[in-house]
């Protein structure tokens, strides 16, 4: 009604809001007028990603107008190419059911330019579903682009926010980085008992010039810390455990 005028004024955004909120709960109708919104741009900026993501959803389920739209989509030349337009609708098609591994992995493509345009404000989006699941990576890169004010406002208690997850789960790259704040007093209260505890972890999880860094680091902090502060310090690293949010994953220092 609201994208055809029925009863109510037009209104495509307003459409593209309830067709949402049926194509996500699986109604096949929703899913190929959301793609035809999309591939269109009406009530939304044009997206040929987007658009295809839908109608391969709606394709899926046997629609054949939907199918017959994609292949029109790919006749055109609209989507990036064949290998590579190919992986990205897999990846947002499970990235809109809510897999935290294809979002954190679509995100990255965003973040890179691979695949789709470079995208750091559509890279941010999809960190933050991943790391709000509980994806350890995601946090950690979520962390880094509000630190760095890359696709987001620099926002130095988020970042912290964030490494503070990723760090508790046990990525490496995030214990150092919290350790800096803590180093520095960026986003929390300057503590050099807790920046010596991160640095201190970081180094027994990177490896070569990385784990060098930590241990000058750890070393540097420790010239300001008094002997009582030294002793605590230890005493936390020696107490700490990592703690996974998502029940059964492994916890790997990611390296992008």
């Amino acid at each position: 009604m609201h994208e055809r005028g029925q009863n109510v004024p037009a209104d495509p955004a307003a459409a593209v809001t309830w067709y949402r909120r049926a194509a996500q709960q699986g109604d096949v109708q929703a899913q190929f007028r959301l793609g035809f919104l999309y591939a269109y741009g009406r009530g939304v900026d044009r997206d040929d990603v987007e658009a295809a993501v839908w109608y391969s959803r709606a394709a899926e389920q046997g629609n054949q107008a939907a199918r017959a739209a994609l292949e029109q989509l790919r006749s055109e030349g609209r989507l990036a190419g064949p290998a590579g337009s190919r992986e990205v609708l897999v990846l947002r098609a499970a990235a809109e059911r809510g897999a935290a591994a294809a979002q954190y992995q679509l995100a990255l493509r965003y973040a890179a330019g691979e695949g789709v345009p470079r995208d750091p404000a559509e890279a941010v989006r999809w960190y933050h579903e991943a790391a709000q699941q509980g994806l350890a990576p995601a946090q950690y890169q979520l962390g880094l682009r509000y630190a760095n004010g890359d696709g987001v406002t620099r926002d130095f208690e988020e970042a912290v926010k964030w490494y503070q997850r990723a760090a508790a789960q046990g990525v490496a790259f995030a214990q150092f980085n919290l350790g800096v704040r803590y180093a520095n007093g960026q986003g929390v209260e300057r503590d050099p008992v807790k920046a010596y505890q991160w640095f201190s972890l970081a180094a027994q999880g990177l490896l070569g010039r990385e784990a060098d860094t930590a241990r000058q680091a750890r070393e540097s902090i420790r010239g300001q810390m008094s002997p009582e502060q030294v002793a605590q310090g230890d005493a936390m690293v020696k107490a700490w455990r990592a703690k996974p949010e998502r029940p059964g994953a492994a916890v790997a220092t990611p390296r992008s």
